[in-house]
């Protein structure tokens, strides 16, 4: 792939093999996307050979090739004017299975993710984020292709439905045993689910190794930083993300104060995040809050909201983070990302459990 003489890729090679879950990682514009976007023909290269299956995919027609593949976005991407049915089943309608067998294998795929047919007539925008997400995995896992790509599939959710679904993904992947390639920038995401972990860099592929040998032997100092050191156990903490828990509870400001005492309840946490409809930040409420002004007449969240809290960015350092908690006496900071969406959180739990991880594990190399 190239424009003009800049080549967006360079001199890729890569084997994954059948039934093996291959995660692609590595900064913005590395060529992640670019080369899941090879393996269905939806780029084509401008050199070199892709072989599927011991077959050389230039040579399929690429609808077909594609209707083999599953494919699940970022953004979903459900049909908003079909049903939830209709939605799954758009690919055996397409290769022309009965009504009754798509009905059968639309079932079976609702029960595997915890899901039934009272879904089945309902549309997108009455489902949640994640049941929606978990749509768009049944939708590619419909026709039963051998090959699934997934970019990014679980980047907009909140971390709770995140961890979720990366569960999920790993026990379909288990009992399915599918060959899945999964693009993503969150490198704990990528330890977690991967059986190999391809890091790119500029068009190029820096290393790839299973989990435990990229974490044990980074091949340069690029691989080691964008792991992490607080990983590889190099030293001690120095970003936002050594020492951050995607771990957030998050409300709307229209939740009920007896909803949100349950939820409080449940998570075991004594406050909770206010955040819009895109998880921006609002603010926070306490169960102290709740508590004081007693909850009669059922009140909504936003009667309870600080505005004015601390936060920290993803480009402060753990320094940054460490000071202001102990200056302020806080106990937890969330995280932002650029867009002021919530990213994760530090405690002073958190925080400590990193310092003595880069303590005690350089111990054990001395």
């Amino acid at each position: 792939m190239a424009y003009g003489t800049n080549y967006v890729l360079k001199n890729i090679d890569l084997h994954i093999k059948e039934g093996q879950l291959a995660v692609l990682i590595g900064p913005s514009g590395c060529g992640k996307t670019t080369t899941l976007q090879l393996i269905n023909r939806l780029i084509s290269p401008v050199g070199g050979r892709i072989i599927v299956n011991g077959s050389d995919i230039s040579a399929a027609d690429p609808v077909q090739l594609r209707r083999n593949m599953g494919y699940v976005i970022q953004e979903i991407g459900l049909f908003p004017h079909m049903t939830i049915r209709r939605n799954i089943e758009t690919v055996p309608r397409l290769l022309g299975w009965s009504r009754e067998r798509q009905t059968a294998r639309t079932l079976e795929l609702l029960k595997l993710v915890g899901m039934d047919e009272t879904y089945l007539d309902r549309y997108p925008s009455g489902l949640s984020g994640g049941q929606q997400q978990r749509i768009g995995l049944l939708r590619a896992l419909a026709a039963d292709p051998p090959i699934i790509l997934m970019d990014e599939p679980f980047g907009a959710l909140d971390p709770i439905t995140r961890q979720s679904l990366q569960d999920e993904i790993m026990r379909l992947q288990k009992k399915l045993n599918k060959t899945v390639v999964f693009v993503t920038h969150d490198m704990d995401e990528a330890l977690k689910i991967a059986d190999v972990i391809i890091l790119m860099k500029g068009g190029a592929i820096v290393q790839s190794a299973v989990p435990k040998e990229l974490l044990r032997h980074p091949a340069n100092e690029f691989v080691e930083s964008f792991i992490g050191k607080r990983r590889t156990g190099s030293g001690t903490p120095e970003t936002i993300g050594d020492v951050m828990s995607s771990r957030v509870i998050c409300a709307g400001p229209g939740m009920s104060a007896v909803e949100a005492v349950d939820l409080m309840r449940r998570e075991h946490v004594s406050s909770l995040f206010i955040t819009d409809g895109d998880r921006r930040l609002l603010g926070q409420v306490t169960i102290a809050d709740l508590q004081d002004a007693g909850l009669s007449g059922d009140p909504v969240l936003s009667e309870f909201t600080h505005t004015d809290i601390p936060a920290l960015r993803l480009s402060d350092s753990a320094r940054d983070a460490f000071s202001l908690m102990m200056h302020e006496h806080i106990d937890e900071l969330p995280v932002l990302d650029d867009d002021g969406r919530i990213a994760g959180l530090v405690t002073r739990r958190s925080m400590v459990v990193s310092l003595a991880r880069a303590v005690w594990q350089g111990d054990r190399r001395d």
